[in-house]
């Protein structure tokens, strides 16, 4: 339970430069948020305009709802003709986005200070590396909250969460819950549209952590240079603008395997620990790789020459690619002073990443069924490479990919999958306000390079049809893969969020079969 914060107009305001008001300044407020439905008595509204709602047209319906103090942008209420009565304390800033996180973090009490806090950026793996974090944080006697794709959970006990990386409002809030309850530790995912949307600012971390970047988002975004200026800023900015209160600094764990992790190297403030899968030049690398479909180890070297050494890990869950996962992990646990002994504890407790090669029980079926988050060019081509490194006799695909969402990597993914499946199955993924038909269409474009290896590729838009036609098609010895969704329980066709999970569908087919 959050402490009842209370602070008057006034006081929040030193937090916000540029900032005016018009009524009492001593309006005191006991919450703030963004989002009219959620208003209480004595809350401050802040009207963000975004790209489809303007919040100051909802602004007479938040002071009907309680709220004693708005936050606006110059002009905003005036532009909607909004009617606002004289008592209510208006605060007036230049861009409410930017003042929001400021406003948050003043009234709970800059919760951050009180936390070791992580931040993990990047394209793909983000909620596996937080995990991993956390899970050695926790070995190292921390109590550990984490925020992400997967929600918030404090010691794996879950609590209210919206969206990979919250709203400012809503961030700071579960932040200040967690260290109401207890937690010395946050480890969070922070996504590009987070950074770029400055839900985070404010937050003073102790440590970064660069998975890679490739190709995601462009649909918000615009350009690759813009999307990796925005994940940039955790590294280059935040430092500097929210540096912690105890002067300690910043690290930053940093992929340089990646293209854009060496040169974000050349931005990035505080201490650097690189890592590398690769035989790249980095101060962590993996050798001796052993991959199994639940299991992967190797050997963690760090230093060179007579200062080399060497930590066996052990991970309870499969995929080559979790090895990159893993040294993302341990550079930002070696970074904030965590022992290597402790690392490879924490490591070898991960518990397993719901959604993440995530093995299906097949019973007597002498095939294997893996469910995976993948849903970008790159991290389909990571899972189909740990499946191959698996020595299957074939690998059947069911994927596709989200509508509303960049179209680019589409033919991409449709690549990807003709150039390293042997069956692939074409499907719905979350086609939301889209033509599902014409969404696979872009796929299949991507894929007629592959026709000459002798891929056999189906189209079949129902996704649960899709699932139970791979199943079908499996032999001894091979390997499902159904790529796209990982832990989603829901589909969204059109304006519908329906219920669907891709490891109920394919475990209640194997069920069906074994009776």
């Amino acid at each position: 339970m959050v402490l009842q914060p209370s602070m008057p107009v006034s006081q929040l305001m030193s937090r916000l430069p540029q900032a005016w008001i018009r009524g009492e300044p001593r309006t005191y407020i006991r919450g703030i948020t963004h989002d009219s439905r959620l208003v209480c008595p004595d809350d401050m509204f802040v009207c963000l305009s975004g790209a489809l709602h303007d919040g100051h047209r909802f602004a007479s319906r938040a002071v009907a709802e309680g709220a004693t103090a708005l936050l606006v942008n110059e002009g905003g209420l005036e532009a909607v003709s909004a009617d606002v009565p004289p008592e209510i304390a208006i605060v007036t800033v230049p861009d409410t986005r930017r003042a929001l996180p400021a406003a948050a973090c003043a009234l709970f009490g800059d919760p951050s200070h009180s936390l070791t806090m992580v931040g993990v950026t990047g394209t793909n793996g983000k909620t596996t590396t937080t995990r991993m974090i956390a899970a050695i944080l926790h070995a190292a006697g921390h109590r550990v909250g984490t925020i992400g794709t997967l929600g918030a959970e404090l010691d794996g006990e879950s609590l209210p969460s919206q969206h990979t990386t919250p709203e400012a409002d809503q961030l700071q809030e579960l932040l200040a819950q967690l260290r109401d309850d207890g937690a010395s530790a946050v480890v969070m995912e922070v996504s590009s549209h987070a950074l770029a949307q400055h839900r985070t600012d404010g937050i003073a971390f102790n440590a970064g952590v660069f998975t890679n970047l490739t190709q995601d988002h462009l649909d918000f975004h615009g350009s690759m240079d813009a999307y990796f200026s925005a994940k940039s800023r955790l590294f280059a900015d935040y430092p500097v603008r929210y540096p912690r209160p105890d002067a300690s600094e910043f690290v930053a764990a940093i992929n340089t395997s990646d293209w854009a992790g060496r040169y974000l190297k050349t931005l990035a403030r505080g201490v650097t620990v690189t890592f590398s899968s690769a035989a790249d030049p980095s101060d962590i690398r993996a050798e001796h790789v052993t991959a199994r479909p639940e299991s992967t180890s190797f050997d963690a070297v760090y230093g060179a020459g007579s200062d080399e050494f060497r930590i066996p890990i052990s991970l309870p869950i499969g995929g080559a690619f979790q090895v990159n996962n893993a040294l993302a992990a341990a550079a930002a646990c070696l970074g904030l002073g965590v022992d290597w002994e402790t690392i490879a504890n924490g490591l070898a407790a991960l518990a397993p990443v719901p959604g993440r090669f995530e093995s299906i029980e097949t019973g007597d079926h002498e095939f294997s069924v893996v469910v995976d988050y993948a849903h970008t060019p790159d991290g389909l081509s990571n899972l189909l490479r740990s499946a191959k490194e698996l020595s299957c006799s074939r690998i059947l695909l069911v994927f596709g990919c989200g509508g509303d969402r960049d179209r680019a990597k589409r033919p991409l993914m449709g690549g990807v999958a003709a150039s390293m499946a042997n069956v692939a199955i074409v499907t719905s993924d979350n086609p939301r306000s889209e033509d599902p038909g014409a969404i696979i269409d872009e796929v299949l474009s991507g894929m007629r390079c592959g026709t000459a290896s002798g891929i056999e590729i189906h189209v079949e838009p129902d996704r649960r049809k899709a699932i139970v036609l791979a199943l079908e098609q499996a032999q001894p010895g091979d390997m499902v893969l159904i790529a796209g969704k990982g832990h989603e329980d829901y589909q969204i066709i059109g304006d519908q969020t329906l219920p669907f999970d891709d490891r109920r569908v394919a475990a209640e087919w194997l069920d069906r079969q074994a009776r």
